[in-house]
């Protein structure tokens, strides 16, 4: 059932400043089928001064100040199962397992003045006219009417602070000594006309610079708030330039200072700038330092955080003013072996804590270091078990208690996950799978407590609400795909999906928790939807969940939180309209191929000022022992261990090929994250990063997300700056890379890049599948390519996104993803993991098969990438003389790559040929062959011409072995690759030589 949601925003002092209203009225919640609830507003002592949309659609329509145009209806793009409406209905009355919602909220936002106690809204619809006091709503709790078709609840207030068509986004934000607030953000100017950002093509372009054409760029802005006020906006920076978050902090002489990572000379460092002063560097070691946080201790010193690249892995670090205002040395907060992330701060008095989460032991845990009167204490774990604990926040109470929040997940957070993950594997957690909840301790007197009253009783799916479902994850499949039926189950779990906490604590005491929940009940163009929720401790009981309007977005937007001046607390947060914008734009639609369509954008990103503020009065903080402490002796997985063994023998291997040594390095180029439409269960940017350099040890990576954001500019942005910005040279290089998600029987590729700034390329329209002819838009790709220097390689080949081979050009398409994490392994019918008519992942297109290509003379080297959800079950690894971008794309345009489920070492050559070469040879064709795998080998296999022509059972996991081909053909080029099958089902696939057989 789809609801239609009215919000109400009440924008005026009732009953006093800090108690402004809003209100969220949801319509609909009866609806069984699409149904009218054109409406009008009015408000007695009070006024309409704005209607927004609210999850609209493209028929839907605003009338002034008055009332709008709006229906419930079917979804507005791809849902679980049926689109259908009278499907759905006819499978929820035939019984057994409850049918998919096909009604899904819709709405208004109303922002009304001049509003009192007394004030009265009335709402007239077609289904009758209901009213409500605007005294009579409390926050928490939820009322019905028109016989619970409606239901009313109070919401935050939220109002724009940026409406230009830039992109403005992680914003900051500090009040002031004298209640001043100050709000920083980063507004990025595209390079491109947003009309030329997704768009089909009627031709091809004649020339592709335009692809290149530079963007806009980043720049740091700064706006002030007193007296209820906003002051025009202050640029920080610029302009121009590439920036990766900021934040804010307020000194001894009540000087403004704004922070940010910028980009300059190949690097990020932080920089620093009060207002009215000169910008100031404050790091100058070689590497990436990112992310940077601030706060005042009592003295008016500040000090900045942030994370920070050091000897090739990741640290907290920190720098703080001395009494004379003069910056400190640069020392290291972290104290762990492994990389760390995600640094918090919060000062107090003469208190300052820094906490981040680190990979230490193999799994994501919180640790804290605080400072008293500036003497540094040792670093503490705050949450180190086995779970994924991640992404701490913290605030001081003003009894100095140090209140913690992180995020959790489950155990082996990103190991093995997948469709055929091979029985008796310790399967995993995926990124974004299993659900997401939040975890909270308070540290007082240097011991762990917990609040009386458990604040999981009042996040978002705590509670059952009447005909909506925000924490139920339905089987969403992007376009083309099914899923095997264990990970079907998995998926359609009810679950919570609550992320990325702030804390704050406002004038009155209270201890405000925000986080993002993800509406599972929902989804825009631009994919799932995840919204800001709120609650309070008052010391007693926690009220909420409360939502914050206007802050859906991408998970990763997390808010900045402050106690506003007059009570409550202030929340500055970005939305690019995903919910109010949808479909608005005509043929602004999502296509079979994930790209945006039509001429404009109607997508961008604006900064929203929400206020809260909490009913009642504070008492004293109910506390009681924490009955889950850190472990004071932390396990470590005993599968952790075995793969640093893996690890470390793969990256220690050297090749001498010829007198040049090269070296495998290890990584995939199919990651998917949020940012594709159908990625919601990828998880944000920052955790494909994560996942890569800690998780996977990869040494490189590249993200696969569907045109880099439909081929919108700004998350095309997002993914090149985060590429550079998590860059560790000579230890990890990841490379720009994106899916063209182009329909069979042109197919999916993956696009691949050594160097920045190289836009995502339009359509063509898509060939006939019944005319074997070249297809215009695949041969414009290779042109593309060529002229950029690329390469891109065919994905899931004989499914409903791949091909049936009607193009090639070796030059730029050298290599093919043989196996798929998220589905199958495509080499050949019979083949392992291969699929079958009747067990196809992703749909039967038997022409795509790998050795249909192989057998059509194609030149094609092997590599296993990911694709959606899947984790740590497939390896694109790369020959290469030295780790970096550019050795890593020769080796590709080489061959010089092989596939793999596991850290599996493969070496076949001959002679003074490796695999992937081409070359004649006077003598019958050897190959020298040496495997090492993870497990014993149960077979190795010669492969000639699609025939398989040797196999051993080794039976042991270090394999060599000298084979000479009994039978080869004078005069004809055969090709030969080797495939290794493990005891426990683990797979490695050296590519293909090509061999003329010309006897001397």
């Amino acid at each position: 059932m789809r609801t239609f949601v009215l919000l109400v925003c009440v924008a005026a002092a009732y009953p006093a400043r800090a108690a402004d209203l809003a209100v969220r009225v949801r319509f609909g919640l009866k609806d069984a089928a699409p149904t009218n609830w054109d409406s009008t507003v009015s408000v007695k002592a009070g006024r309409v001064t704005a209607i927004d949309g609210w999850r609209f659609g493209q028929e839907d329509s605003v009338t002034g100040v008055t009332g709008w145009k709006a229906s419930t209806r079917g979804p507005l793009v791809r849902g679980p199962r049926t689109n259908n409406p009278q499907k759905a209905a006819a499978a929820a009355a035939g019984g057994g397992r409850a049918a998919p919602r096909v009604i899904e909220d819709n709405g208004v936002v109303l922002t009304l003045a001049d509003v009192t106690p007394a004030s009265v809204v009335e709402v007239k619809t077609p289904h009758g006219a209901f009213q409500f006091k605007a005294a009579a709503l409390v926050l928490g709790e939820a009322q019905d009417d028109l016989n619970g078709a409606v239901e009313i609840e109070r919401v935050a207030v939220s109002t724009a602070l940026t409406t230009g068509r830039t992109d403005d986004d992680h914003p900051a934000a500090v009040t002031g000594p004298d209640g001043t607030v100050w709000v920083a953000y980063v507004s990025f100017t595209p390079g491109l006309d947003r009309d030329e950002r997704a768009r089909s093509l009627d031709k091809e372009p004649a020339d592709f610079s335009f692809l290149a054409t530079p963007a806009g760029g980043d720049q740091l802005w700064l706006q002030a708030r007193k007296g209820g006020k906003w002051a025009p906006p202050i640029a920080m920076t610029a302009g121009k330039g590439d920036i990766y978050k900021c934040a804010l902090a307020v000194d001894a002489k009540k000087r403004v200072w704004a922070f940010w990572s910028e980009r300059k000379d190949g690097q990020f460092d932080v920089w620093a700038r009060p207002v009215g002063g000169e910008a100031q560097r404050l790091t100058t070691d070689g590497g990436n330092d990112v992310a940077p946080v601030a706060g005042s201790d009592g003295k008016g010193r500040i000090w900045v955080a942030w994370q920070g690249a050091r000897e090739r892995m990741f640290r907290i670090l920190e720098r703080h003013q001395g009494d004379d205002g003069t910056w400190t040395p640069e020392t290291v907060v972290s104290a762990n072996r492994r990389n760390a992330w995600a640094p918090a701060i919060a000062a107090r008095g003469n208190q300052v804590a820094i906490a981040w989460d680190t990979y230490d032991k193999g799994d994501y845990d919180v640790w804290v270091r605080e400072w008293a009167s500036g003497k540094v204490q040792a670093a503490r774990p705050v949450a180190n078990s086995l779970r994924y604990e991640a992404r701490p926040c913290l605030t001081y109470d003003r009894d100095n208690r140090l209140w913690v929040a992180w995020e959790e997940s489950g155990p082996t957070w990103g190991k093995d996950w997948g469709a055929m993950v091979p029985a008796g594997k310790v399967k995993g957690v995926p990124l974004y799978g299993g659900g997401r909840q939040i975890g909270m301790r308070v540290l007082a007197q240097g011991r762990w407590f917990d609040p009386a009253d458990s604040f999981l009783n009042a996040v978002p799916g705590a509670r059952p609400r009447k005909g909506y479902h925000p924490q139920r994850v339905p089987a969403l499949e992007p376009e083309g795909e099914s899923r095997k039926s264990g990970e079907e189950a998995e998926m359609k779990k009810s679950v919570a999906y609550n992320n990325l906490s702030r804390l704050a604590t406002d004038s009155a005491g209270h201890i405000w928790l925000l986080l993002r929940a993800r509406a599972n009940d929902f989804r825009s163009p631009l994919g799932s939807v995840w919204m800001e929720h709120a609650l309070f401790y008052d010391g007693k009981r926690w009220t909420g969940p409360i939502l914050v309007p206007h802050s859906d977005d991408l998970l990763y937007n997390v808010p900045a939180v402050v106690a506003a001046p007059e009570g409550g607390i202030l929340i500055a947060q970005a939305t690019d309209h995903r919910m109010d914008r949808s479909l608005q734009a005509a043929g602004a639609k999502k296509k079979g191929n994930h790209s945006m369509e039509g001429k404009s954008d109607p997508y961008d990103n604006d900064i929203y000022i929400a206020q809260l503020a909490a009913s009642g009065k504070t008492g004293p903080m109910a506390l009681v022992p924490s009955t889950q402490l850190p472990d004071a002796n932390p396990q470590v997985l005993a599968v952790v261990q075995k793969e640093d063994q893996d690890v470390a023998r793969v990256r220690a291997y050297r090749m001498d090929l010829n007198g040049t040594a090269l070296r495998p390095v290890r990584g995939e180029f199919h990651r998917h994250t949020e940012v594709s439409g159908d990625g919601g269960n990828d998880g944000p940017i920052e955790d494909m990063w994560r996942y890569a350099i800690d998780v996977a040890a990869f040494d490189w990576i590249g993200n696969g997300d569907h045109d880099s954001g439909a081929g919108r500019e700004y998350p095309w942005w997002l993914i090149q700056k985060t590429t550079d910005a998590f860059h560790l040279p000579g230890s990890f290089d990841p490379m720009f890379t994106y899916e063209r998600s182009v329909p069979y029987p042109e197919g999916h590729r993956n696009v691949v890049f050594s160097k920045r700034g190289i836009r995502t390329l339009p359509r063509l329209p898509i060939s006939n599948p019944d005319v074997p002819t070249h297809a215009p838009d695949t041969q414009m790709l290779y042109r593309y390519l060529r002229k950029f220097g690329g390469v891109c390689s065919s994905h899931t080949s004989a499914t409903n996104m791949g091909t049936d081979w009607r193009d090639n050009d070796p030059v730029v398409e050298p290599f093919v993803e043989i196996y798929q994490g998220c589905r199958q392994n495509y080499e050949m019918p019979g083949a392992p993991r291969s699929p079958t008519e009747a067990d196809a992942i992703g749909g039967w297109r038997p022409k795509g098969f790998v050795n249909l290509a192989l057998q059509k003379g194609y030149r094609l080297a092997f590599q296993s990438s990911s694709d959606h959800g899947s984790t740590h079950i497939s390896y694109a690894i790369a020959y290469v003389s030295d780790l970096s971008r550019e050795a890593i794309l020769d080796a590709m345009k080489a061959r010089r790559t092989y596939a793999a489920t596991d850290n599996i070492i493969a070496d076949v050559r001959s002679g003074s040929h490796m695999m992937g070469e081409e070359f004649t040879t006077g003598e019958p064709p050897k190959l020298k062959i040496h495997l090492h795998g993870t497990g014993p080998f149960a077979k190795v296999l010669v492969i000639k011409d699609n025939e398989t022509v040797q196999t051993w059972q080794p039976g042991q996991a270090a394999f060599d072995a000298d084979w000479t081909d009994p039978h080869p053909a004078a005069g004809k080029t055969s090709y030969y690759y080797v495939r290794g099958e493990q005891a426990d089902g683990e797979l490695v696939w050296a590519s293909p030589m090509w061999i003329t057989y010309k006897p001397r």
